[in-house]
């Protein structure tokens, strides 16, 4: 299944009213590249009625203390790294590996492409003119993967990556420890005294991604004074059931 959506950031925080603002396509979200690839493709279309300037940038993603961080890089590049988009058109963009990855190791990046606004003529100065150039913001997941490591696929087994996870409580926050040697992507998280039947749910869809050999704690907002002797549960693809994540020792 190839995942298509609009992602619209403004910083860190998602804004659910910008997306009618947007008129860009994005897909596939899900990016990877394995060891046997030299590059993966993305898709941009514009189903607006004017054309739109996109920059492309590639990230390294790391994690430190429940924060995401990003620097520059040159292992993987975007080409082009500029797009014009006119209405109605797509764009392929490539995404060629540079450097090679160590063998049974994933690293992780983050795909940021910044909508370039339109300059506006000068006498354009009224308050109704600068909502023109409100600047978008997609930001995408990309792993790229050396020798002997392979992407997770939807139809994959999820117990490689549920074993390497563990979970404890820091106060109001879920700590999840990610020992592996891959990321994990957690949603639909809940606790529960048995599988499929949510009794304190932490929650629905995307509750965010632990790198691998990561830790990362998530506010809970009180709900785990509520999960006292309960299991913690979770979906580790979109296609999978939840499943259980083992308990710190």
């Amino acid at each position: 299944m190839i995942h298509r959506c609009i992602v619209v950031l403004l910083g860190s925080s998602i804004s659910l009213n910008a997306w009618a603002a947007s008129s860009v396509l994005v897909w596939p979200i899900f990016q990877t590249i394995s060891a046997s690839d030299k590059g993966s493709e993305l898709w941009l279309e514009n189903r607006g009625a004017t054309a739109v300037n996109l920059q492309l940038r590639i990230f390294g993603w790391d994690q430190k203390e429940s924060k995401d961080l990003y620097a520059d890089q040159n292992d993987v590049v975007s080409s082009p790294p500029f797009a014009n988009v006119q209405p109605g058109q797509r764009q392929l963009i490539r995404l060629m590996r540079v450097s090679p990855v160590a063998s049974g190791q994933e690293k992780s990046y983050r795909i940021v492409i910044d909508e370039i606004p339109a300059a506006q003529p000068t006498k354009q100065t009224d308050k109704s003119s600068a909502g023109l150039n409100m600047r978008m913001r997609y930001v995408l997941p990309l792993f790229i993967y050396g020798q002997g490591a392979q992407p997770l696929k939807l139809e994959s087994s999820v117990e490689p990556i549920r074993t390497a996870l563990s979970w404890s409580l820091s106060g109001q926050n879920l700590c999840i420890n990610n020992a592996g040697n891959q990321h994990a992507r957690l949603s639909n998280v809940y606790w529960s005294t048995s599988a499929g039947k949510p009794q304190v749910e932490q929650t629905q869809g995307l509750l965010g991604y632990v790198l691998a050999k990561r830790r990362v704690c998530f506010p809970t907002s009180g709900r785990a004074a509520n999960a006292s002797g309960m299991r913690l549960f979770a979906k580790l693809t979109d296609n999978s059931q939840a499943v259980e994540i083992p308990a710190a020792r």
